[in-house]
C-alpha cells in the first residue's frame, strides 16, 4: 500500500472528507486529492501535520508499520471505537488543557 493509499484509508476510517481534512491542515482539497493519488509527496512538515491530524505516526504513513502513539490527541484520533464528534471534543479538551498547563508554567 502506498502513502497516498494509507492517507485515503485512514481519512475514510475517521469519516473525514477531503475537504474536512484539507481545512484542518489549511491546504486545499485538491492538495489532499493529489497526495491520495500519489501524484505528490507532502513535505516533511506537511507529513508531520498530516500524521497528527490522522492520528497516526509519520512512520505509518511512509512505511505502513504501526507504532505506539505517545501523543494523547493523536491516540484519541486513532481510536476507531470513538465517533468523530467525540474525537473532536476530546482533542479540543486536550488542547485546552495543554494551553492551561503552559500558562501555569509561565
Amino acid at each position: 500500500m502506498s502513502l497516498g493509499e494509507r492517507v485515503r484509508k485512514r481519512r475514510q476510517e475517521l469519516g473525514l472528507t477531503q475537504k474536512e481534512l484539507a481545512q484542518a491542515l489549511r491546504v486545499t482539497p485538491q492538495h489532499i486529492s493529489v497526495v491520495e493519488q500519489d501524484k505528490r509527496v507532502p513535505s516533511l512538515s506537511s507529513l508531520a501535520n498530516l500524521a497528527q491530524e490522522l492520528g497516526v505516526t509519520i512512520d505509518y504513513l511512509v512505511t505502513g508499520r504501526e507504532s505506539i502513539l505517545s501523543n494523547s490527541a493523536a491516540a484519541v484520533k486513532a481510536d476507531s471505537r470513538l465517533p468523530l464528534q467525540s474525537k473532536r471534543a476530546l482533542v479540543t479538551l486536550i488542547e485546552d488543557l495543554h494551553k492551561l498547563s503552559d500558562k501555569g508554567r509561565s
